[in-house]
């Protein structure tokens, strides 16, 4: 598509009014409701003719939504600076990378990003394989398993054995599962819209869930910090940095307790959340198309094993699944931010301190920059799409100097796992009321279903068959 496609919305005015609340949605009183029921539906009537429109919630007051590309330049790079985050990141990951602004965020990355460059992260693959085959070569053909939930331990299995150095039990650690799924509680959409002082159960899961991380978190700093010794000056192993850190006290690159277990817990859900939920939705797209799954299939059966980068980086089809993935159902669909001055966005005017959402998913499935946008198809990737369509037409790990400092290792990881898995399995969607599932036809199943809170998801319970290759 054109990258100077049309934007809407604007007004040409000399005195900006505040953006409408979309006649679709009913009165603004209405949209807490509607948001409980059909968030992504919600979201989705709100940003489809405005790219700059309002939403009200009784907890929140007013969000202000941005749903064009020009609009997320503005916001991560051009004017980040009068942008902070929102208190919902402070809530969930108190003071981790991912909630840190100006100079405690700077200080932060700075020291993580060695822990993520590509030599690194390449370092990692065959720990990842390991993993990966370990929960795979524990499924058996002809058993069901509920998809989200078993990509999900499979991204956490793999994260604490590369970065914190340690196995969890196939079948067991369920506190650790458990809370690192409670961290999604304080986003549900039947308690988001509602103001922070009523006591929902989700908000009592949620606060049980990021103390037990917590607690987890400093028992592997311990746990770490006793078993170093003095050789460890120089540790390339996350847990060690860590510790290292805690333990100089001389200049300004010190993190106290808190901060260290705040970037664990951050670490612990945004390193194998967002890549559970890619995997889960890649591999329900392959289980309805058998041409794609055939390419798929013709691709990984002819690769050498162990798998290398290089064998990663030969494999186009793979790569255009996860990409397509990350286009329909990015994980962060929404990007939210607190606007710390006042200003304008295509003629309409932005309060101070507002909360403004971008639209990520909205501008990802936008008729405006992508041909057939709610179809999902790898293959328009092979056309240098990514070259033509506007900077930020794509953005699934956001944009700017706080683009996701595992971007690489979650690709990494979501390719090697699909290759692995499809080696070795089909999966078929379980249709209880159509048994047995291999006689299943899927090709006019509706879109899948999805769960929106703190990130985008395939609904928990979907169910598939395993039938070996």
């Amino acid at each position: 598509m054109s990258s100077d496609a049309q934007t809407r919305n604007e007004q040409g005015s000399s005195n900006p009014q505040l953006p409408p609340y979309p006649d679709a949605l009913g009165h603004p009183l209405t949209h807490s409701i509607r948001t409980m029921h059909k968030p992504l539906m919600f979201r989705d009537n709100l940003c489809k003719h405005h790219d700059v429109s309002r939403s009200y919630f009784f907890g929140a007051g007013d969000i202000y939504n941005l749903s064009h590309p020009k609009l997320f330049k503005r916001v991560l790079i051009d004017n980040r600076e009068s942008f902070g985050k929102s208190d919902d990141f402070r809530i969930a990951f108190g003071e981790g990378l991912v909630a840190s602004e100006g100079g405690q965020w700077q200080q932060q990355r700075q020291i993580l990003q060695p822990l993520f460059t590509q030599n690194k992260i390449d370092s990692y693959i065959s720990g990842m394989t390991e993993q990966i085959h370990r929960r795979a070569d524990s499924w058996e053909s002809g058993m069901t398993i509920d998809l989200q939930r078993e990509m999900r331990r499979l991204t956490l299995d793999t994260l604490f054995a590369t970065l914190f150095g340690r196995k969890l039990a196939l079948e067991g650690d369920s506190d650790i599962h458990n809370a690192a799924v409670q961290l999604h509680d304080w986003f549900t959409p039947t308690s988001y819209p509602l103001p922070e002082w009523v006591p929902t159960p989700a908000r009592r899961r949620f606060k049980r869930g990021r103390s037990k991380l917590r607690t987890i978190a400093g028992e592997l700093l311990s746990k770490k910090a006793s078993a170093m010794t003095d050789n460890s000056s120089n540790p390339d192993d996350l847990l060690s940095t860590l510790v290292n850190l805690r333990e100089q006290t001389d200049d300004n690159s010190m993190l106290t307790d808190k901060q260290l277990r705040d970037q664990i817990v951050t670490l612990i859900f945004a390193g194998h959340d967002t890549t559970a939920s890619t995997l889960a939705l890649a591999l329900y797209e392959l289980s309805r198309d058998e041409d794609l799954q055939s390419c798929f299939h013709d691709e990984i059966d002819n690769i050498e094993t162990p798998i290398d980068r290089v064998t990663l980086n030969s494999l186009p089809v793979t790569d255009q699944i996860v990409t397509e993935t990350l286009r329909m159902y990015p994980a962060v669909y929404v990007i939210p931010r607190i606007a710390e001055r006042e200003m304008t966005m295509m003629d309409y005017r932005i309060p101070n301190q507002s909360q403004v959402w971008l639209g990520v998913r909205q501008v990802q499935t936008d008729e405006r920059f992508y041909e057939s946008p709610d179809t999902f198809d790898p293959s328009r990737w092979e056309e240098g799409i990514k070259q033509s369509i506007p900077d930020f037409a794509f953005a699934p790990f956001g944009g700017g100097p706080r683009f996701c400092i595992g971007r690489q290792f979650a690709l990494t990881e979501a390719k090697l796992a699909l290759a692995i898995i499809g080696r070795k399995y089909t999966l078929h969607r379980i249709d209880h009321s159509d048994y047995p599932p291999e006689s299943q036809n899927h090709s006019n199943t509706p879109d899948p279903p999805l769960t929106a809170d703190m990130t985008l998801r395939l609904t928990p319970g979907t169910e598939f068959y395993l039938s070996e290759r």
